[in-house]
C-alpha cells in the first residue's frame, strides 16, 4: 500500500499540519498584538484571525470526520496560499505546509471518506 492511501492517516496528517499552521499564524498575531495592537482591528488583522479560527475548525472537523470540514479546509488553505503568494519572500514554509495539506485532502481515499468525487 502506498503512503497516505489510508484515509485515516492522511486526514490525521492534514489536521496536524492545519493545527501547526494555525499555531504559527497565532504566534504571528501575538507578536503583532504586542508591537502594534491597533493593527488587529484592521481588515488584514481580522482576516488572519479568521484564518486561524478556520484552520482550527477544519482540523478538528477533519479529525471528527465531519463532512463540512473537507471544503472548509480547502477554502482556508486556498486563502492562505493567496496570502502567502502575496507576501512571498517570508512565506516559503507556509506554502510548503499548504501544498502538503492540499495534497493530503485531494487523495482519493480522503475525498471518498468525505463524500467528494
Amino acid at each position: 500500500m502506498r503512503q497516505f492511501d489510508d484515509a485515516d492517516q492522511a486526514v490525521s496528517w492534514a489536521a496536524i499540519l492545519l493545527f501547526i499552521d494555525a499555531a504559527l499564524d497565532g504566534l504571528n498575531i501575538l507578536v503583532r498584538l504586542v508591537s502594534a495592537p491597533e493593527d488587529l482591528v484592521t481588515a488584514p488583522g481580522l482576516l488572519f484571525l479568521a484564518l486561524v479560527a478556520g484552520k482550527v475548525a477544519a482540523g478538528a472537523g477533519l479529525l471528527k470526520s465531519r463532512r463540512w470540514a473537507w471544503p472548509l479546509g480547502l477554502a482556508v488553505i486556498g486563502v492562505d496560499i493567496l496570502l502567502a503568494l502575496w507576501t512571498l519572500p517570508g512565506s516559503i514554509l507556509r506554502l510548503l505546509f499548504d501544498a502538503a495539506v492540499v495534497y493530503l485532502l485531494l487523495r482519493p481515499a480522503v475525498r471518498e471518506r468525505f463524500g467528494q468525487r
